[in-house]
C-alpha cells in the first residue's frame, strides 16, 4: 500500500476525464493498494475477472471499475469508466503532483567539473560526479552516486536513479528516467580477429537518448562505432535489456526485460519486443510489429506483424506448429515401427 500525504475527495474525482462516481458524498481516500491490503481509505481497481472475488471481499473505500462489474458491486464506491487502469493512472499522477517536490542544490560531496554547468533549479545528490563540459538542465534530478562522463547534454526535467552511468559525449533529451545501475555508452562489442588474436575497434560514436525515454534498472545502451545509437522518443526501455552499437530505435516502441538487440538492429516506430526476445544485427523490425516472448529474429520483419518463435514465424503458424509438436514422438516411434516391419518384409 502507498500512503500520500495528500487526501483526494469527491471534487477531486469527480473532474477527472471521462468517469462517473457512484457512492459516498463525503469520501475522502489517502491511499493506493491491492485489494489484500486495501482500508476504507484507499483505492482499488478492477478491469479482469480473475480479480473479481478478491476486490468484492476487499475492504477499499473506493473502487475503480468497468460499467459492466459495476452492476456486480451495489452499495460500494465506485468510480465508473471504459478504462480503470487509465483511470488509476490520472490518481495517482494527480497524487504524485501534490507531493512535495525535492529541492533543488548540489551536494556537497559532489565532484563537478569547473567548466561544467548545472542549471540552478537542478538537483545533484552525494557522491555525484559530472565531467568536463557537461550541460546538466533545468529541473534535472541526478541521485546519489550517478557518474556523468565529459561532454554529455542532459535535458530539462531527466532523473536519473542512483548509481546510474552517463559516458562521455552521449546526450540526453528532457523528460527522460533512467533506473539505478543502467549504463548508457559503454563500448560497443565490436572486435576483428587479426593473425589469432581478438582486436578491439575503437568506438568512437556516441549515444543519443530522445524525450521521454524510460530505461530500466541495470539496461545497457552501448556507444556505436561511429555514429550514433539512438533511442526514439517515448520508447519504454524494460530492465536488463542489451541494446547494441549503432541500433536505431522509434518512437514510442516497449523493449521487455531481457531483450536484446545485436548491433545495427532497426527497430521502426511502435514495435513491441516481448521478454527474452533475440534480435540478430543488421537487421530492420518494421513498424508495430510485435514479437512473442522468447522468440529469436533472424530476418528482416515487415511492418504491422505478429510472430512467435525461432525463428520468429508468423504468429498463427508457429500456433499451428505448437499444437502438432507434442504427436511428434508418437508419430517418430509410429515411422520407426513402420520402417521395421518395411524391411523384415524385404
Amino acid at each position: 500500500m502507498k500512503k500520500f500525504s495528500k487526501a483526494l475527495d469527491t471534487r477531486d474525482l469527480a473532474a477527472l476525464p471521462q468517469v462517473r462516481y457512484e457512492g459516498d458524498p463525503n469520501l475522502v481516500i489517502n491511499s493506493a493498494s491491492t485489494p489484500q491490503e486495501a482500508t476504507k481509505s484507499s483505492v482499488i481497481f478492477l478491469e479482469n475477472e480473475k480479480l473479481f472475488e478478491a476486490v468484492e471481499q476487499s475492504e477499499a473505500g473506493l473502487i475503480i471499475t468497468t460499467p459492466e462489474f459495476a452492476l456486480k458491486l451495489e452499495g460500494r464506491n465506485l468510480l465508473i469508466t471504459e478504462k480503470p487502469y487509465f483511470a488509476m493512472m490520472v490518481i495517482l499522477e494527480k497524487w504524485l503532483a501534490l507531493e512535495k517536490p525535492k529541492e533543488p542544490g548540489i551536494h556537497a560531496s559532489a565532484v563537478i567539473a569547473s567548466d561544467a554547468v548545472v542549471c540552478e533549479t537542478a538537483r545533484v545528490e552525494n557522491g555525484v560526479t559530472i565531467g568536463n563540459g557537461s550541460v546538466i538542465g533545468e529541473g534535472c534530478i541526478i541521485e546519489a552516486g550517478c557518474a556523468i562522463g565529459d561532454n554529455v547534454k542532459i535535458g530539462a526535467h531527466t532523473h536519473l536513479y542512483p548509481k546510474a552511468v552517463i559516458y562521455d559525449e552521449c546526450e540526453i533529451g528532457a523528460h527522460v528516467i533512467i533506473h539505478s545501475g543502467a549504463v548508457i555508452g559503454a563500448d560497443g562489442f565490436g572486435f576483428a580477429l587479426i593473425e589469432g588474436v581478438q582486436r578491439k575497434i575503437p568506438q568512437v560514436g556516441n549515444v543519443i537518448i530522445k524525450d521521454y525515454v524510460e530505461i530500466g534498472a541495470n539496461s545497457c545502451v552501448d556507444r556505436a562505432t561511429l555514429g550514433s545509437t539512438i533511442i526514439g522518443e517515448g520508447t519504454k526501455v524494460d530492465n536488463l535489456v542489451q541494446i547494441g552499437h549503432n541500433c536505431v530505435i522509434g518512437k514510442g516502441c516497449i523493449l521487455c526485460g531481457q531483450v536484446g538487440l545485436a548491433g545495427s538492429t532497426i527497430l521502426e516506430d511502435y514495435v513491441y519486443l516481448a521478454g527474452q526476445v533475440g534480435v540478430a544485427g543488421h537487421l530492420t523490425v518494421g513498424a508495430k510489429t510485435v514479437v512473442g516472448a522468447q522468440s529469436g529474429v533472424t530476418g528482416d520483419l515487415p511492418p504491422d506483424s505478429t510472430l512467435l518463435g525461432m525463428p520468429a514465424t508468423d504468429v498463427g503458424q508457429m500456433r499451428r506448429i505448437l499444437a502438432v509438436q507434442k504427436y511428434l514422438p508418437d508419430m517418430y516411434r509410429d515411422y520407426l515401427a513402420r520402417q521395421k516391419e518395411k524391411k523384415h518384409q524385404e
